[in-house]
């Protein structure tokens, strides 16, 4: 999952600014940018400014391109939007702030037409909880954190995030807020992970799709935990069968669906990059891996420290790792010698140019692992193992060096060392990353199912009054 992006929480603004604005505020936000193209299609009987209204509903904290999750969610509705339809964003869990007593959104929300959140006040860009709990929970956070790093092992130390917000179960204010701030008009509704399958009841007769994002028992069936959430088969295969559509990151995922989720179409929308002109050789004596704070990272950094690091470090005792992202969360005392953890970071640019080899030593986990498409998309020499190749192994054969062993992966990043390998492999991963993951090879067929499912009806009433 993405994150290395700046960061997104930091200081409040003025409380004055607050103040000013407060009495316009209500339990949720409203972003309207570009207007109410029903009020204008209203005026005059025109033809429609938009072939319909796709409500989005998604209770992931989404304030920019901050991980893989949100990027995936955002470039679908900058696909929807490009399809000549109009993005709408409702969540209605207030839960999804989890620790995070205020936050920015960033720029990227602009995408949906309207945005609105349940139990928050809005000032701009800034959004604040109305728990105080949640305030309360973020200065444990941050405690609790900093008694760790200093081998502080007590019980309330601990580490206790807030629930999960994308599993957890509806409730009635849940429900109560979507039928209430809905847009007037929604034409498809696309339910963000298979958990919020419940908001598709409440528009019945609108065609509607799951965007899937993982096979959620996959991930507990192949680690037994996972950091976020957890579905046995048949509980997904319920979820999924509620929607006419599932939308799958990759291949593998989609052919799951087409086996095994009958009453719904599988779609394949790929992660979309856009491509660097050039691959990026960078310095073969430095390795880079980006990631979130999810099991999955967590896991494959450690397998990466206990079994192949030890044998990287005897080899060529030059190599250092450089890891961005939340995922240093998980390893508060860092790392081995040679590695660095720098956090969520301002641009992730200078960090791909830089290195001369990104790994993904991951064990376990599903879905597309967007990480791997940004680094093709950067032109980067790449050793995956074959968990973080799945789905995508035929797109991929020859442009990423595949490891499974701490002796294969290891091999893998000496051999790189040599300069014209890393470029020969980063042009290999360019070619491939323009060729199977623009914006037009992913999202063909989401825009198609779209188009298919457009109001047709409607549209033709609007243009016979205009003529």
């Amino acid at each position: 999952m993405r994150l290395g992006t700046s960061s997104t929480l930091s200081s409040p603004p003025p409380v004055p600014l607050f103040l000013q604005h407060l009495s316009h505020q209500t339990s949720s936000h409203h972003i309207a940018d570009e207007g109410d193209d029903e009020a204008k299609d209203r005026a005059g009987g025109l033809v429609p400014r938009t072939k319909g209204h796709v409500l989005f509903v998604s209770r992931q904290r989404i304030v920019g391109r901050t991980n893989g999750s949100s990027v995936y969610l955002l470039d679908l509705a900058a696909a929807v939007r490009n399809a000549g339809f109009t993005p709408h964003l409702i969540q209605p869990s207030p839960d999804l702030m989890g620790r995070w007593p205020i936050m920015r959104l960033g720029p990227e929300l602009k995408v949906f037409q309207t945005h609105r959140i349940r139990g928050v006040l809005r000032s701009g860009r800034w959004v604040m909880t109305l728990n105080p709990k949640v305030g309360f929970d973020a200065v444990r956070g941050v405690v609790s954190r900093f008694a760790r790093r200093f081998g502080v092992t007590a019980a309330w130390s601990a580490d206790r995030p807030r629930p999960y917000a994308i599993a957890a179960k509806w409730t009635a204010a849940d429900r109560a807020y979507l039928k209430h701030h809905a847009p007037e008009r929604v034409d498809i509704v696309i339910a963000d992970y298979a958990f919020q399958a419940e908001a598709i009841d409440l528009f019945p007769g609108r065609p509607s799709a799951i965007v899937m994002h993982d096979l959620f028992h996959s991930r507990e069936a192949r680690d037994g935990t996972d950091s976020v959430a957890s579905l046995d088969r048949d509980t997904e295969i319920a979820l999924l069968s509620r929607a006419d559509a599932v939308v799958a990151i990759q291949s593998t995922e989609a052919r799951f669906v087409a086996e095994n989720v009958a009453s719904a179409r599988p779609i394949v929308a790929g992660m979309a990059v856009h491509p660097v002109k050039q691959p990026q050789v960078g310095d073969g004596e430095q390795l880079l891996f980006v990631g979130s704070n999810t099991a999955p990272n967590v896991m494959g950094l450690r397998w990466m420290f206990d079994n192949v690091w030890p044998l990287v470090q005897v080899r060529s005792p030059g190599v250092t790792l450089n890891v961005a992202g939340s995922v240093a969360g998980a390893f508060p005392n860092g790392g081995p010698r040679g590695v660095t953890f720098h956090g969520m970071v301002a641009d992730l640019a200078p960090y791909y140019a830089s290195a001369g080899i990104v790994i993904s030593p991951l064990t376990f986990g599903s879905g597309l692992k967007i990480k791997l498409v940004e680094a093709m998309a950067q032109g980067k020499a790449i050793v995956a193992t074959g968990v973080t190749l799945q789905g995508v192994e035929d797109e991929c054969r020859g442009a990423v060096a595949h490891a499974d062993t701490p002796e294969a992966f290891t091999a893998a990043i000496l051999e790189l060392a040599d300069e014209n390998r890393r470029l020969s492999l980063g042009q290999a991963a360019l070619t491939a990353a323009r060729r199977y993951f623009s914006p037009a090879a992913c999202h063909g067929e989401f825009a198609a199912w779209l188009e298919e499912n457009r109001p047709r009806a409607c549209s033709a009433c609007r243009s016979g009054a205009s003529g």
